[in-house]
């Protein structure tokens, strides 16, 4: 009521091509208006918050055209917070094209009106807005908004295990706080733009979005610098920008595999449940043209990031929670329902994939709101993967004696003329991640999870801390693990003399790189995981390998993405309970 006493309206307004006459030169206009939800609401409107300081309202709305033809593809969410007084209001208008009626792509000139006297606050020409994608704008009305700068405290914050224990240690330069700040500009960083991440997300090598936690993020965490705090935000208001938003029409959430089990965006053959695309109401540019390839947003589960979680973490926007809903849920929805075992969401990606997919499921589950049917559903999938690792991993019978997981023949490695045709083989490094990742899941509550992560220990730790295994050899690109015999059954080899010497036939130079970045650094992140889990001769693991880094802490201040260190007090090495069941 206070509010509506007020001048306070925002108004979007699109104009765009009819749904079911696609035709660049033909369109028509649309609009919803916050102050006409408010007043429908009668009071009634949700709530995200209600306090003293502020109210802010959820409010949902679908575009009309002057004739009240509503558009049926777009949706439109406008977040209202009001401070006390209502001299000071902060809107978030969201704009989506992510319902499970599968529409296409569709551009159009958006406008954002304040107040009743309408005075132009946004304008954008020609938005392409990509199908299963949404953008966000925020601004503010009435009295000029001043933000404080809220310096959290990053130590506290990592004890909880909502966040991996960082060095603090490190300084940041000045120089790169400020690039930081300056990163977030231009064309990349307006709404539907890919921000610091890169378009096509499948990109092999490494880059500053992969990680348990993006590059970015991590000089955030450790400095609480505003600038670096922009670019962390930004990069999350723009996680909304990839195709990979689904919102079921029946529930108005996200789509989950409880509703149909056996859906997946793979989806190729007649019958299977998938994506029924309906006609693009604008055709985007040609994939192979330069503006095609400006346009094009590919996500990828074993390059995906976490962009919405920390950003969440930091402001308790709704918006960031349901960015990491929707990223959290793509992961499941991208796995084949035959391997993924339909609802019960089995990871099924590369290594790395189902490492940073159990990161994003987890994250999502933990942040999950009071009530929210997410947390169970997120959380229910947690338990399956986790369930599933341990029996494949430690049986009956036992998956083999040294740790090994996650093998691959030498073709499917693609090794041309290997010394020995019958070898099998890993991928270490995507194995760190992997072992980082069920840590995290520990740390997080989730207890069983150790027991996974303790069986890839066994190969870790032992790679460092074994005098008969060459340590030059302990964080290559592949590893040998054992061969195929005549049945196609996997003999591993569990002596590490001859693991040694079989991998220095596939890698006749090795050595351990010291370059920040390498390997290496993955390595000693996961064994750090061994030392808060208590894992056998991790401590002389993690000192080994800091001897063969002398700079170790050097390196790791240049890119501190696995800047990780094991954590002190009484409770190292000891699981957290769920923080739901406290």
């Amino acid at each position: 009521g206070d509010l509506l006493k007020t001048d306070f309206d925002a108004k979007l307004t699109l104009k765009l091509p009819e749904t079911t006459q696609p035709d660049a030169e033909k369109k028509i206009e649309r609009s919803v208006a916050a102050r006409k939800l408010l007043e429908q609401s009668g009071g009634d409107a949700a709530a995200w918050l209600r306090g003293p300081v502020c109210t802010e309202w959820l409010l949902d709305g679908l575009l009309a055209g002057a004739d009240g033809q509503l558009d049926q593809d777009l949706a439109v969410q406008f977040q209202v917070r009001a401070y006390a007084g209502c001299k000071t209001v902060r809107v978030s208008v969201v704009v989506e094209n992510c319902w499970d009626t599968w529409a296409g792509h569709i551009a159009y000139d958006a406008a954002i009106t304040l107040g009743k006297d309408a005075k132009p606050a946004y304008e954008r020409k020609d938005l392409l807005h990509r199908r299963l994608a949404r953008w966000r704008k925020v601004l503010w009305t009435g009295t000029p908004a001043v933000e404080p700068v809220i310096v959290h405290d990053f130590a506290y914050m990592s004890d909880t295990g909502a966040l991996p224990n960082y060095d603090r240690s490190i300084v940041t330069p000045e120089e790169t706080l400020a690039a930081l700040g300056q990163a977030a500009a231009g064309r990349e960083f307006e709404p539907t733009g890919s921000g610091s991440l890169t378009k096509y997300m499948p990109t092999t090598g490494g880059r500053a979005e992969i990680g348990p936690y993006p590059q970015w993020t991590v000089r955030y965490l450790l400095t609480m610098d505003p600038r670096a705090k922009s670019l962390v935000l930004a990069n999350g208001d723009l996680a909304g920008s990839w195709p990979i938003h689904v919102r079921s029409s029946k529930t108005k959430r996200i789509l989950t595999l409880d509703e149909r089990p056996n859906f997946w965006f793979g989806s190729r053959r007649p019958g299977e449940d998938g994506p029924k695309w309906q006609p693009d109401r604008t055709a985007p540019p040609p994939p192979d043209s330069p503006a095609g390839k400006a346009n094009a947003l590919t996500p990828d589960v074993a390059h995906q990031g976490s962009f919405a979680y920390v950003p969440y973490l930091v402001t308790g926007d709704f918006y960031y929670l349901e960015e990491a809903y929707f990223w959290a849920n793509h992961v499941l929805l991208s796995q084949w329902n035959v391997p993924r075992q339909a609802a019960r969401g089995i990871m099924c990606d590369q290594i790395r994939g189902n490492a940073w997919g159990l990161r994003n499921i987890a994250d999502a589950a933990s942040i999950a709101a009071d009530g929210d049917p997410e947390a169970n559903y997120f959380d229910q999938r947690i338990r399956n993967n986790i369930d599933y690792l341990a029996g494949k991993m430690l049986g009956p019978p036992e998956y083999n004696a040294m740790g090994f997981w996650g093998i691959r023949t030498v073709d499917d490695a693609r090794i041309d003329k290997p010394a020995n045709p019958k070898w099998v083989l890993m991928v270490p490094w995507e194995h760190d991640y992997l072992i980082w990742s069920l840590h995290h899941l520990v740390e997080l509550g989730w207890s069983d999870a150790a027991k996974a992560r303790d069986f890839e220990m066994r190969w870790r730790v032992g790679m460092f801390v074994n005098p008969a295994f060459d340590v030059r050899l302990a964080a290559p690109y592949r590893f040998v693990v054992g061969e195929l015999g005549a049945d196609r059954k996997v003999a591993f080899y569990t002596d590490w003399k001859k693991l040694s010497d079989e991998n220095l036939r596939l890698t006749p130079k090795p050595g351990l790189a010291t370059y920040g970045g390498s390997y290496s650094y993955s390595a000693r992140m996961a064994v750090v995981c061994g030392v808060d889990g208590g894992f056998p001769k991790s401590d002389d693991a993690l000192k080994r390998i800091e001897e063969l880094l002398p700079d170790w802490q050097k390196q790791l201040s240049k890119d501190p993405t696995f800047a990780i260190t094991p954590r002190k007090g009484t409770e190292h090495g000891q699981p957290r309970s769920r923080p739901d069941a406290e």
